[in-house]
């Protein structure tokens, strides 16, 4: 019997201790592996085997600390952020399940071989560094233009004044939207196709301003185009705008003494009437000629005209209205065609397409009496057949018929045919001139009359 219990005993010693040992090694090695990895276990292509899930989740972040976000702005330039300016983080939830599905207990079957796992991480960072960093931005901090509304300036004129879009980063939008880019791994984001900007609430485009506008768009969307010698003068709407008022009740309307003032100093500027015209006489001397020969616009015509143009709303080009003309634009404005009188020498020069037509001595105005005939640049008013020029002194009247009336100034001063004298030309003038006519002998006033145009320049110095 006591045989028996000491083999029992023997038996005991070597079969059950051992393999009770065996055992507590085999458990505290699986404890061991409750939260690490077997060996041989592979994720997203990194060894880590041993290792803990808080460690593999550092390792695998750390792998991604090189990450960057760039901020796209509207005017094309880019500013970026580091994954340390923003706490960027990659979370891996899904390691903790991996171990959860290794367990604990089977660690001797992987202690040779690979298990290789993929897990998808997803984007993370810190709110208050992300929203932070974005307050300080260039975008945020430099050259922020507002935006601005459309609207209606009334302090000259009316003028309608385009929305303004502005460059102002809306600093809630931004955040959103880069959270939201960042969550989804991307890692840029154009902010203003984001919607990040803030934007005029009223644009020229709205229906509400249209309504508003629809008026002085009636009466500026006419363009009228002033064909003004070689030159143009163009009124569209950046011009008109400036005519129109605002009434009282609030309608719009064209002011009347704006398109005035506006055509007086188109006037001033092209105004070329009672100025002087040098001249280069037939003896070649160089005199200066004011009279009533050149250019002026007619500004209460034209204003009429606008205003009732700017009415109908229909472009238009054409000439302007002129209250006084010259034969032409070019040079001194007399062109080539006209009539050249010397008090001096008492002589008369026709000159027709630059030729000499007719030349003949003349009697002027007498000096000694104060009739002198005017001098000055002049254009031709009338030609007019059979003739009685009445004095209009008291104190020396006449009544003189005449053939030909070639009138340049009101109907009192002109060229005509003088029946009763029989010589011209020489110091005449002085004591038995006219009153301040041109007397001409009857041949050359009758081929000056049928050869000359109203409007020709008579030049008398």
């Amino acid at each position: 019997m006591k045989k028996r219990k000491k083999r029992i005993r023997s038996v005991l010693l070597i079969t059950v201790i051992p393999l009770m040992l065996i055992a507590m090694a085999y458990i505290i090695v699986s404890i061991y592996y409750m939260d690490r990895f077997y060996p041989g276990t592979w994720i997203n292509d990194i060894d880590f085997s041993n290792q803990t899930v808080s460690e593999a989740k550092a390792s695998l972040e750390a792998a991604h600390n090189n990450y960057t976000f760039t901020v796209i702005e509207r005017d094309g330039k880019e500013e970026v952020l580091s994954g340390s300016d923003i706490g960027h983080k990659i979370v891996y939830e899904g390691i903790e399940d991996i171990k959860k599905q290794q367990g604990g207990w089977l660690w001797l079957a992987h202690m040779s071989g690979r298990d290789t796992y993929t897990v998808e991480g997803g984007h993370g960072f810190d709110e208050e560094k992300l929203r932070q960093t974005l307050e300080n931005l260039k975008c945020m901090t430099e050259g922020v233009v507002e935006p601005q509304n459309a609207y209606v300036d009334f302090s000259d004129g009316i003028k309608i004044v385009s929305e303004v879009e502005g460059n102002k980063v809306n600093i809630d939008r931004l955040y959103d939207a880069v959270s939201e880019a960042i969550a989804d791994g991307q890692t840029s984001l154009d902010i203003d196709e984001a919607g990040c900007y803030e934007s005029p609430e009223i644009t020229e485009d709205s229906e509400e301003f249209q309504e508003e506008i629809a008026p002085i768009k009636n009466l500026t969307k006419a363009t009228i185009t002033l064909n003004i010698g070689p030159d143009q003068e163009v009124i569209d709407s950046s011009v008109s705008e400036t005519f129109l008022v605002q009434n009282e009740d609030g309608s719009i309307d064209i002011d009347e003494e704006k398109v005035r003032s506006y055509m007086e100093q188109i006037e001033d500027k092209y105004q070329t009437w009672g100025e002087p015209h040098e001249f280069k006489t037939t003896g070649g001397s160089i005199v200066e000629l004011s009279g009533t020969l050149g250019w002026s616009i007619d500004v209460e015509a034209e204003t009429s005209k606008i205003i009732e143009e700017l009415q109908a709303g229909e472009d238009v080009e054409r000439e302007a209205i002129y209250d006084a003309t010259a034969p032409t634009w070019e040079g001194n404005e007399i062109g080539d065609t006209y009539i050249e009188i010397s008090i001096n020498q008492q002589h008369m020069w026709f000159y027709k397409n630059g030729s000499i037509l007719v030349e003949t001595d003349v009697v002027t105005g007498t000096l000694n009496k104060g009739y002198s005939t005017p001098t000055g640049a002049y254009k031709l008013l009338n030609k007019a057949r059979n003739q009685t020029l009445v004095g209009t002194s008291a104190e020396d009247p006449y009544e003189s018929k005449v053939s030909y009336w070639l009138p340049f100034i009101g109907n009192l001063y002109g060229i005509h045919d003088a029946s009763w004298r029989s010589t011209y030309g020489g110091t005449i003038y002085y004591n038995n001139g006219s009153h301040g006519c041109v007397n001409t002998p009857y041949d050359k006033v009758q081929q000056i009359y049928e050869n000359i145009e109203i409007g020709t320049p008579v030049l008398i110095y």
